[in-house]
This record gives C-alpha cells, sequence and structure tokens, in this order.
C-alpha cells in the first residue's frame, strides 16, 4: 500500500536573493581589491530582490491576480505593481518622489544598465602620461558601486519594503508575513498523509 502525501510548499525568492546579495557585500567589504566584482552582483540581486518581494507582497494580498501576473502587469513595470498592491491598502503612505522610495527607483537604471549590457563609448582630450593614467575608463554604473552606495541601497529597500510589510499584516494572515522584510524562512510546506 503506497503511502502518499499532497505537499503544498512555497519559496520565497526574495529571501534567496536577499541573502546572496548580502554575502556577496560581505565579500566586498572583505576585499581590497577587485570588491567591484562583488559590489556589483550584490546591488543587482538586492534590487531583485526587491522585485521579487513586490511579486510576494502580489501574490500575498492579490492571489488570483498574481496567477496571470505577467499577463495582467505586461509593460507596467514594478511600478504598475506597486499602485495595484498599495491600492488595496488604505492606510499605506506611498511616497514616489521621496525617500526611500526615489532612491529604489534610481536603481532601476542601475539594473537597466547592467542588464542591458551597452558599450559605453566617450571620447576626450586628456594629457598624455607614460603610465597610462590619461584614460579614465568611467562607467556609468560608477557612482553606484561603492560599498557604501550599496549598504544605503540596500538600507532603502529593507526599509521601504518593510513599511510595506506592516500595512500587509492587516490584510491577510500569511505565514510569512510574520518576519521582518527579508528576515523570513526561505521556504515552507506542509503535506498531508493519505493512504491508497
Amino acid at each position: 500500500m503506497p503511502n502518499l502525501s499532497t505537499i503544498e510548499e512555497e519559496i520565497y525568492t526574495h529571501e534567496h536573493l536577499w541573502r546572496s546579495a548580502s554575502r556577496l557585500l560581505e565579500h566586498a567589504e572583505a576585499q581590497i581589491e577587485g570588491s567591484f566584482y562583488f559590489l556589483l552582483p550584490s546591488l543587482l540581486m538586492s534590487f531583485t530582490a526587491f522585485e521579487a518581494f513586490v511579486n510576494f507582497c502580489g501574490f500575498v494580498l492579490l492571489p488570483e491576480l498574481w496567477k496571470e501576473e505577467k499577463k495582467h502587469f505586461k509593460g507596467k513595470g514594478i511600478e504598475g505593481k506597486l499602485d495595484e498592491i498599495v491600492a488595496r491598502l488604505p492606510n499605506f503612505t506611498w511616497r514616489k518622489g521621496e525617500l526611500p522610495y526615489q532612491r529604489i527607483r534610481n536603481l532601476e537604471d542601475f539594473r537597466d544598465i547592467v542588464s542591458h549590457g551597452k558599450v559605453v563609448a566617450t571620447q576626450y582630450v586628456a594629457d598624455r602620461k607614460e603610465d597610462g593614467s590619461h584614460f579614465q575608463f568611467k562607467h556609468s554604473w560608477d557612482t553606484y558601486l561603492s560599498v557604501d552606495a550599496v549598504k544605503s541601497a540596500r538600507a532603502d529597500i529593507k526599509s521601504f519594503c518593510q513599511s510595506l510589510l506592516v500595512e500587509l499584516r492587516k490584510h491577510s494572515d500569511h505565514l510569512h508575513l510574520n518576519f521582518n522584510a527579508f528576515e523570513g524562512s526561505l521556504a515552507s510546506g506542509t503535506g498531508i498523509s493519505k493512504h491508497g
């Protein structure tokens, strides 16, 4: 006689991405040279964790709508998703043009710079030096990629997400909402045994 169980599980992508980004930031802080190679993916992953958190909020608050999330939000971006979520949270104050959200919104530009991977071509005049230091090799992502800048961006993300989560708790009893933003379990599951 088979021993079967019906399993329901949820994997919280935002938690995995946030922890990955945290680990990369730890490596960047430990590096003297080469920290750039940890900062860039840490910030990129932090922003994708934010996007995944927004999807988690939609999944919890509007499960039927989020079943066809791609279809419903095509061309509306992360802000379109947030508009839909916030419309269901009347006590949530979303100040789009103010901190911390405005800095998070600016990170979308960083994500696009990295994701689209275009060649950055510039032309300038410089005094030629024997050691080659007349080359600048500046990239538009440089302003985003210091340890302090990444920490600040992550603090903004966490602050905004925490405020959203606190309001979500008033509208849903989903167990993962018992945790603070990005401090929850990586997954949850339940199983019901059935005997055939």
